[in-house]
């Protein structure tokens, strides 16, 4: 960020210094960035541990759960007070003000929701001030939303957090100023109405209400998505459900056409509803329907697959409406039943974009009075959102009259963690389109199909606070960076180098490097299916010639591997918070390093056919117990490995990395295979080189 050696003056989307430099340093780090900031050259200021509390104005109180400052109540007004005070000039409900001025700190908003992001900001500083060891210089900052929804999407489908997490969650949605979530609970709700279909270790409606109060009292509004027509298999799975199948092979799509599933599907939006007291939406899913109008009931009302899905949106849609709540669907399968599925998602050959849209757009047309206006459709695009086809469909959507939300995502199927630099670029990109194109609001979505753990995505969370909050100012990737790394790690890393983007670099051989065929993420493109790579033969050095591409990878990926490590214990000795975090990914760089270690240790039996390089093997072999081991009692301390007894796994129709087994050796899937034949090769090797 530029110094501006300039008077102070206050301009709104500038930050203008005018005290000393190490002024910039306490303003440069804030995520959300504030709009207006304007720092006094007057010397003085006020030492962060000279706060003593706070005085409130009629109508304010302290913001819920607030515990850095203390929290002492002054009857008059003094030095190192803040001042609380509602303000109804200030234009955004969640709109604020804060401003140092002879050592009283006065934040003024126009609602309870303002006061409580004025706090998060002035907490944001105050923990740089103490970790530089400088005093806050006099400032004034006036900062409102962007976006109004800042929502974030949490995906339960095949895992469950524990709960102290989960309400941690919901501390650092309010430091970074997210105010909504959509919560896919699937069978993590214990449904009064049909218990079976809640897993044995679900919450109870008492327990997700009791968070969601916790969520409202933060200014987080926690609405529900409760999956029907298509990603049914959490109620499909189970044999009394078995006749709302519309396929009777397959758990994943319920039939729109038998009656006994509405009223199951309204039983679980009811129980849902309730567990959601303040939420505004129920999401009712929709997307990836591919077997419509295939049961014989189905058949003879001779509808096409998009009035079959028309015609449930229509019946779930007037329920949801009923119960007070507004819905909301995925839109990807409207599109793709008239054509327009790769030109919205962009991956339409550019010149043919406009005559495919133009030749498939009357199709659309003909039925889009059939499109309930109550509802809020979502339309999703993980990739750059700010191009042609996306904004199309956006376009599309206000010319109808239809309310219209956008989706991005900080995580889709990557295993372990996502990659793409928590995809902040494409995160950003959402909100540019925003400006260009109105939508009611963009949903930031982390998908549980491969179940990374929780804090490796929040990078990507965070940019959407970021971008969500203010896009009006440009901010490049590597000031979004330094900003992230100072906010969840402490102003004392700010000289070390990102982590980040090396530790990616090594996934590559990872996810493929024990495989001849087959991805670990995105299962679904190869139906779950993989071939392991062979094992060395007879002939010295063969395999190692067969695989030296590889090998040259894993000796660079080992490098990668040891300077992480020590780059992340770097990180931890200098870090303030968030050091849990910190310990996940050196876990991952352990358990993703491993590969490049398994590879060399067996290139090196196979150029050398020893017993010292045969019991290097062997050890190597063993540390994987150890590895695994290592990274599962970093996850558990935030999240239920196993299954619970009595779980019912689904068919896995979309082949789920994080579904394939009930106990957590899905995760580390093709080193148990590769490990299991390489134990039988070493056992057959020993009994050769005793031979001789």
């Amino acid at each position: 960020m530029k110094t501006n050696w300039l008077p102070c003056l206050l301009l709104s989307g500038q930050l203008l210094f005018c005290a000393e430099s190490r002024a910039d340093s306490l303003f440069s780090s804030l995520l959300p960035q504030p709009h207006s900031i304007s720092i006094s050259e007057r010397k003085g200021g006020l030492h962060p541990d000279s706060i003593i509390g706070f005085h409130l104005k009629k109508g304010t109180e302290i913001p819920f759960n607030q515990s850095y400052f203390p929290n002492r109540h002054f009857t008059d007004i003094q030095s190192g007070v803040i001042l609380l005070e509602k303000d109804n000039s200030i234009s955004h409900k969640e709109g604020y003000q804060i401003s140092l001025s002879g050592r009283v700190i006065k934040i003024k908003g126009k609602s309870h929701a303002g006061i409580l992001y004025g706090v998060q900001t002035l907490m944001q500083l105050v923990q740089n001030a103490r970790e530089q060891g400088v005093n806050l210089p006099d400032f004034e900052i006036t900062d409102t939303p962007d976006s109004d929804y800042r929502g974030i999407h949490i995906d339960l489908k095949h895992h469950l957090d524990k709960k102290e997490y989960m309400y941690q969650l919901l501390d650092k949605m309010a430091y970074y100023k997210l105010n909504a979530i959509i919560l896919e609970v699937e069978d993590k709700l214990k449904y009064e109405r049909y218990p079976s279909i809640g897993a044995p270790h679900a919450w109870s409606i008492s327990e997700w209400k009791e968070w969601s109060e916790y969520a409202h009292k933060l200014n987080i509004e926690v609405s529900p998505l409760i999956q029907g027509i298509g990603h049914a298999d959490y109620i499909l799975k189970h044999p009394e459900f078995h006749a709302l199948r519309e396929d009777h092979n397959s758990d994943w799509v319920c039939c729109p056409s038998n009656e006994k599933y509405y009223d199951v599907q309204f039983s679980l939006y009811k129980d849902a509803i309730q567990a959601t007291p303040h939420g505004k939406y129920v999401h009712i899913g929709g997307d990836e329907v591919g077997t419509l109008g295939i049961c014989p009931t189905c058949k003879e009302k001779k509808k096409s697959i998009l009035e079959h899905q028309l015609g449930w949106l229509k019946r779930v849609s007037d329920y949801v409406v009923k119960q007070g709540r507004t819905p909301i669907f995925w839109d990807d399968m409207v599109f793709k039943q008239v054509g327009l599925y790769d030109v919205i998602l962009d991956t339409e050959n550019p010149e043919k974009m406009d005559s495919v849209w133009n030749a498939n757009l009357p199709l659309l047309n003909k039925h889009k009075k059939q499109f309930p206006k109550q509802v809020v459709y979502m339309r999703w695009q993980y990739g750059n959102a700010d191009r042609k086809g996306n904004k199309m469909a956006l376009k599309w959507y206000n010319d109808q009259g239809l309310k219209v939300m956008g989706a991005t995502a900080a995580q889709t199927t990557y295993a372990m963690m996502p990659l793409g630099n928590g995809n902040v670029h494409n995160i950003r990109t959402f909100q540019k389109a925003h400006l260009e194109v109105p939508v009611t609001g963009v949903l930031c979505t982390a998908w549980d199909d491969a179940s990374p753990l929780s804090d490796t995505y929040w990078k990507g969370f965070i940019a959407h606070a970021q971008f969500g909050w203010n896009i009006s100012i440009p901010m490049e990737n590597r000031e979004f960076d330094d900003r992230y790394r100072i906010r969840e790690f402490g102003n004392d890393i700010a000289g070390l180098p990102d982590f980040r983007k090396e530790l990616e670099s090594s996934f590559a051989l990872w996810e493929t490097g024990l495989l001849d065929e087959g991805v670990r993420r995105g299962m679904w493109r190869t139906g779950g299916k993989y071939t392991l790579m062979s094992l060395p033969e007879t002939e010295p050095g063969k395999w190692s010639e067969k695989y030296a591409q590889r090998i040259e990878e894993a000796e660079k990926q080992i490098n990668r591997h040891f300077a992480l490590q020590q780059l992340l214990q770097k990180y931890r000795q200098k870090a303030t918070r968030n050091t849990y975090s910190l310990q996940v990914f050196q876990s991952i760089n352990a358990f993703t390093g491993y590969t490049g270690q398994l590879l060399l240790a067996l290139s090196a039996y196979d150029q050398e056919r020893d017993i010292y390089s045969l019991n290097n093997l062997k050890a190597c072999v063993k540390d994987f117990g150890r590895i695994r081991k290592n990274l599962e009692t970093v996850y558990a301390e935030t999240r239920l490995l196993n299954q619970p007894e009595g779980y019912v796994l689904p068919m896995n129709h979309h082949s789920h990395l994080s579904i394939r087994t009930a106990n957590t050796d899905w995760m580390f899937l093709f080193e148990l295979d590769f490990i299991k034949q390489l134990e039988q090769f070493i056992l057959k090797e020993e009994q050769q080189i005793a031979l001789h």
